[in-house]
C-alpha cells in the first residue's frame, strides 16, 4: 500500500509538472533537428535590418528547443513574409533553417516556415528569447499613428473615381528607417487602420490604379520628415514632401510640392 501511495504521488507530481515524457514533439519536426544532437548554439536573424541574436546559454537552448519541438502542423497558406530566420547550429555546423512570422497569435494561421515550406504554429512566447533584443520596437511605437495620419492625407490628394474605388498600392519596402523595426503583422495592421471609403489598398503593384511610395528622411520624438511619390497607372507623377511636428501621437503636416 506504501509503495502504490509512493507512486501514485510521483504520478501526481509529474503530470502536474507536465514531464517532458508528456509532450507532444511534431515528428516534421524532429526530422529537422534531432532531438538527440546537442545544439551549440541558435542564431536569430533579421529579415529587414542588420540585426542577429545568437543563444549560447545551454538552457536558454534546451527551453527554446521544447517550444520548436511542440509546433502543430498547419495546412493555411499565410500572407505575411517572413521576420526573421531560426538557424540552428551543433559543433560543426547548420543543421536545419526557419522562417518565423513575429506577432502571430491565432492558432489556425503558421508562424514558422521550415526549408521545405511546411508550415508550423509555434508558441509566440519563443519572441520573449529574442525580438527585443533584435528590434528596438520601443523606439518607433509610433510608426503606426505616423503611416496612418500620412496615408490619410496623401489618399485625400487622389482625384476620386467617377463609379467604383481606386486600388492603391503602398510601397514602404524601402523606408527602412521605419520598416526595420516593424514586422509584417505590424505593416498588415497599419494598412488595415486606413479607412477611407473612396478606395481600396491593394496587395499587387499591377492591379493598382495608385502606386504610393514613401521614404522616411527624419523621424524622432519631435519631427518627422518624408518624401512621398504618387504615380498613376499611366505613369504620371506627383512628389511631395512632408514635414511634420509630432507632439505625443498626434502630428501636423507641412506639405510642399516637389
Amino acid at each position: 500500500m506504501k509503495k502504490f501511495l509512493i507512486f501514485a504521488l510521483a504520478l501526481f507530481i509529474c503530470l502536474s509538472t507536465s514531464c517532458s515524457v508528456f509532450k507532444h514533439i511534431n515528428p516534421k519536426i524532429e526530422g529537422k533537428i534531432k532531438k538527440e544532437t546537442k545544439y551549440e548554439r541558435i542564431i536569430i536573424t533579421s529579415t529587414r535590418l542588420a540585426g542577429r541574436y545568437t543563444m549560447f546559454d545551454a538552457s536558454s537552448i534546451k527551453r527554446f528547443l521544447n517550444k520548436i519541438y511542440e509546433a502543430k502542423d498547419i495546412t493555411a497558406e499565410t500572407k505575411f513574409e517572413p521576420d526573421f530566420f531560426i538557424e540552428f547550429y551543433d559543433s560543426n555546423k547548420k543543421v536545419a533553417t526557419f522562417k518565423y512570422i513575429a506577432g502571430i497569435t491565432d492558432e489556425t494561421q503558421p508562424n514558422l516556415i521550415d526549408e521545405d515550406g511546411n508550415r508550423y504554429y509555434v508558441d509566440n512566447s519563443i519572441e520573449d528569447e529574442f525580438i527585443k533584443r533584435i528590434m528596438k520596437k520601443e523606439m518607433f511605437k509610433g510608426a503606426k499613428e505616423y503611416y496612418v495620419s500620412l496615408l490619410e492625407d496623401v489618399i485625400e490628394r487622389i482625384p476620386k473615381k467617377g463609379i467604383g474605388n481606386n486600388k492603391i498600392y503602398i510601397d514602404i519596402n524601402k523606408d527602412y528607417m521605419v520598416t526595420k523595426y516593424l514586422t509584417s503583422v505590424d505593416m498588415f495592421n497599419i494598412f488595415d487602420s486606413i479607412k477611407n471609403n473612396s478606395v481600396e489598398i491593394s496587395d499587387s503593384i499591377d492591379n493598382a490604379d495608385y502606386v504610393v511610395t514613401i521614404v522616411t528622411n527624419t523621424y524622432n520624438d519631435t519631427k518627422v520628415v518624408a518624401n512621398v511619390v504618387i504615380k498613376n497607372k499611366n505613369n504620371v507623377v506627383q512628389r511631395l514632401l512632408y514635414e511634420g511636428n509630432r507632439a505625443g501621437d498626434k502630428i501636423t503636416y507641412f506639405i510642399k510640392n516637389k
